[in-house]
């Protein structure tokens, strides 16, 4: 009991000397202002003919200028990360416009990666492109989300970077492969920095981007792209409708070229394509078919050009006729010759034509020197 009689006064005089030492910090604050209001006319009343103390003034008011362009400088290497200024959104990255294509069929032969040639694994590299098209759209949905759009990050332009490596490749058809065996054996640094940044003409980063797409997450559709009938695969080009320039596609091709395609491609296909039927086509059940088909394109002078502008419907009756007149069955399958045609890699057929031509000549040489 005594003790917390004691405390109390203790306590009591605790309180007195915070409220004391308030005081004193209130005093001395008006202390320093009533001192800064009498000094401040001083100051303006500071005599002209004093050149020290203007002299000083001077130099105080040039280091604040300094100050302020160093603090100008300081912005020209302002952090780029700190420019939060929002960018237009990058879209989807589809072309605007309606680029060219270049039209193929999968070889069968290629059923991995390092087994493709240029031309395959080019196709590869654009369905690489398109998963990073579509990554890049999932990233910009979440940046304008958490709204920063300031992060957005562009799209790339998939046709031009196709189109960049074609013209590369046709500068030398031989050196320059972008393969298989590249992608195989490739040190990682070198096909990002050397390979896809400096050829496909992209920044580093997506550059970086493509190649993991194209190493690990892009696959040989086995089923799909070989499947028969066999689709048509198409790279997405600017300007381009051929993988090399000298390469003919069917609109060039003479008389003697669409014969070739005939016999050398596009009946086998078709053959192929029907064998599994429960039914065979009426055109194949025609006596001598093939002959006769190979027959009328020689005989009616039907070019490449023909076939592709010519009127599909008459084309078709003309061609039944010349079979077996009057027969209706066989609209099917004369149709399923064109379409094959229209539809064949071209260059690929006439170079084994071309091939088998030049074995067959070898063969009769020999013959005759026996």
């Amino acid at each position: 009991m005594a003790d917390d009689e004691q405390a109390v006064p203790a306590a009591e005089a605790v309180d007195e000397k915070v409220e004391d030492s308030k005081a004193d910090v209130k005093a001395d604050v008006k202390a320093d202002e009533k001192a800064d209001e009498q000094a401040l006319p001083a100051a303006e009343a500071v005599d002209e003919s004093k050149p020290d103390e203007k002299k000083a003034e001077a130099e105080v008011d040039d280091s604040k200028q300094d100050e302020k362009n160093g603090d100008e400088e300081e912005k020209k290497f302002k952090n780029p990360f700190d420019d939060r200024t929002p960018k237009p959104d990058p879209g989807d990255g589809l072309p605007t416009e309606t680029p060219q294509e270049i039209e193929f069929k999968w070889d069968k032969d290629m059923l991995e990666k390092k087994a493709c040639d240029t031309l395959h694994m080019l196709y590869l590299l654009q369905c690489a492109l398109e998963l990073v098209r579509k990554r890049t759209i999932e990233r910009n949905i979440y940046f304008k989300s958490i709204g920063r759009t300031d992060r957005f990050i562009n799209q790339l332009d998939n046709p031009q970077i196709i189109t960049n490596f074609i013209n590369w490749h046709n500068k030398d058809k031989e050196k320059n492969l972008f393969d298989g065996n590249l992608l195989e054996t490739g040190e990682k640094l070198h096909m990002i920095n050397n390979i896809i940044s400096e050829i496909g003409d992209v920044r580093l980063g997506p550059a970086t981007k493509i190649y993991t797409k194209l190493k690990k997450d892009v696959v040989i559709e086995k089923t799909t792209w070989m499947e028969l009938p066999q689709p048509k695969m198409t790279l997405k080009t600017w300007g381009k409708t051929k993988m090399y320039d000298a390469e003919k596609v069917l609109e060039e091709c003479t008389v003697a070229d669409t014969v070739a395609l005939l016999e050398y491609g596009v009946l086998a296909a078709v053959v192929l394509a029907n064998k599994d039927k429960a039914k065979r086509p009426a055109l194949e059940l025609v006596p001598d078919w093939q002959r006769k088909l190979c027959d009328y394109f020689k005989a009616n002078e039907m070019t490449g050009e023909k076939i592709v502008n010519g009127k599909v419907k008459p084309m078709c009756q003309d061609i039944m006729d010349n079979l077996e007149k009057g027969n209706k069955k066989l609209r099917g399958g004369v149709n399923q010759v064109l379409r094959t045609m229209k539809t064949c890699y071209v260059h690929e057929i006439l170079e084994k034509a071309a091939k088998a031509k030049a074995a067959s000549a070898n063969g009769d040489d020999k013959k005759s020197e026996e």
